[in-house]
């Protein structure tokens, strides 16, 4: 089920999805981005300070939307959420006909009904029309011949935990797309580990099970930063060295980061991540180095440094980043000994790389919102640890001056062959690092705004209480009415869109 989320721009389509995806199915969604707004996931965590300062806009090219709609045709997950952008555009033609079936969210009564028209008339079919307004009261109006109503509150930053129209359509999708039936299909001619998300995340106790409106049993997982210790064991305890290793399913830039360093360091002669995009797996590299680096062919690399800390941000420079580029990458020469923070827009599997690339004495993480998460330390009680920024370097100052292009210089590429070519280089340099000099603030101190505890998993109580949460979720389920629907009848064959 290939659904596409669609209405005009400022509906909080996108914030709708992750309100969806936190109560859909691990195992079974994808989601792919159909526009080129920067945004991910990411974007509705809770500092939105720091997600609007990182999100970048970009535009909509030919071979954009040609790699997105390849992208929805490779997909083989139950469940594929799609989102657009806010105009009716050929662009979005295309995307609307590589789906099966639409949503639509609006605060416009007119533009909603443009919408539906316009799914409806590329052959889609709708599974929900709803009025969105960040004030008011939730309503359902009718789940016939598609799903109904008013979502209220979606803000950037927010889930919905008890909202009725997350809850109903998440329970249509889910019905809707078959995800009871289920099969799984194992790799009968791989020999090595393989890791799952959903297994591992169930494994290690941040699973579990829950029902969906009309019964239908969902695996969820949750991954917190503090599983990463754990993490850490798994792997001591699943790869050998020498073993190949596979990882399917991860989400989390932390999770799989630590997974693949992890895997790593104990010895595995291969790891690999699935990419939804080329429907492969990609192996995670240690990368070469060169010193003095600061772009090759798709990415380019912005370094800030003091004496303790490495700031690298990382930069696509064209618009698909090709597996091609992958074989030729090569990164920047740093001092092992100090700490390394990664930022960037990038594939999963490439910050894996990046990050299992560099011994440095502590690795970090950077998710917009949330701040720093170290998956890689010489002391262990710091793994999992979420900090604010970098001590020493205004990153806020400097995410601020990126976003404002004109005043920021990245770096250039300069090939040094003559003498002309050398003194050009250090007159790049010397002003680049004389831009850079202003990040640079030995008052600036971070703050730990999550700190991993070291507890040991008892498996036996944490099945108690996912028992308790199922019976509770059960209850609640049973005992929640639906709104009046005067003068219709609904029917559980009419579920859905």
């Amino acid at each position: 089920m290939k659904i596409v989320f669609c209405g005009p721009p400022h509906s909080g389509k996108s914030v709708f999805i992750a309100n969806l995806i936190d109560k859909l199915p691990t195992n079974a969604y994808t989601i792919i981005r159909a526009c080129p707004d920067g945004e991910g996931t990411w974007s509705n965590n809770k500092n939105q300070k720091e997600t609007s300062i990182v999100r970048k806009k970009g535009k909509f090219t030919k071979s954009f939307i040609d790699d997105a709609c390849q992208t929805i045709d490779n997909q083989t997950n139950n469940i594929v959420l799609v989102d657009v952008g806010g105009v009716m555009s050929k662009e979005n033609e295309q995307v609307f006909q590589h789906c099966d079936s639409f949503v639509v969210l609006s605060s416009d009564e007119k533009k909603k009904q443009e919408w539906l028209k316009f799914g409806q008339g590329l052959g889609l079919e709708c599974v929900g029309c709803l009025d969105s307004s960040l004030e008011g009261q939730e309503e359902i109006y009718s789940r016939t011949p598609y799903f109904q109503g008013k979502i209220v509150g979606l803000e950037r930053g927010k889930i919905l935990e008890d909202s009725p129209v997350i809850k109903a359509i998440v329970s249509d999708i889910v019905q809707k797309s078959r995800y009871g039936e289920k099969t799984e299909i194992a790799d009968s001619e791989f020999k090595g580990t393989m890791i799952d998300d959903t297994e591992l995340g169930f494994e290690l106790g941040y699973g579990k099970e829950i029902f969906t409106e009309d019964g239908t049993p969902i695996k969820k997982v949750r991954w917190p930063e503090s599983s990463l210790p754990q993490i850490y064991q798994s792997m001591q305890e699943k790869v050998n060295p020498g073993q190949l290793v596979r990882v399917n399913g991860i989400r989390a830039n932390f999770v799989l980061c630590t997974i693949c360093k992890a895997a790593k360091k104990q010895g595995a002669r291969d790891v690999s991540a699935y990419d939804i995009r080329t429907k492969s797996y990609i192996p995670i590299k240690n990368l070469p180095k060169k010193k003095g680096l600061k772009q090759v062919e798709g990415l380019s690399y912005n370094i800030i440094e003091n004496k303790e800390n490495v700031f690298m941000d990382i930069d696509i420079t064209k618009e698909k980043y090709l597996l091609e580029d992958y074989e030729q990458c090569i990164l920047p020469q740093i001092k092992e000994g100090k700490n390394l923070y990664l930022s960037g827009r990038m594939p999963l599997w490439l910050l894996a790389s990046i990050s299992s690339s560099y011994d440095s004495s502590k690795v970090f993480t950077f998710q917009p919102g949330k701040g720093f998460t170290c998956i890689s330390s010489i002391d262990e009680k710091e793994l999992g640890t979420i900090i604010d920024g970098v001590d020493g370097i205004d990153i806020n100052k400097y995410f601020e001056d990126k976003k404002d292009k004109s005043k920021i210089k990245l770096p250039a590429v300069v090939e040094k062959q003559g003498i002309l070519s050398k003194i050009k280089g250090w007159f790049v340099n010397f002003r680049e690092n004389r831009e850079k000099a202003k990040y640079l603030d030995d008052t600036i101190r971070t703050n730990v705004v999550s700190q991993t505890k070291a507890t040991s998993l008892d498996k036996n109580t944490f099945q108690i209480e996912l028992q308790k949460e199922v019976i509770e979720k059960s209850k609640s389920l049973k005992q929640t009415s639906v709104p009046h629907i005067p003068n219709q009848e609904m029917f559980k064959s009419d579920l859905g869109g």
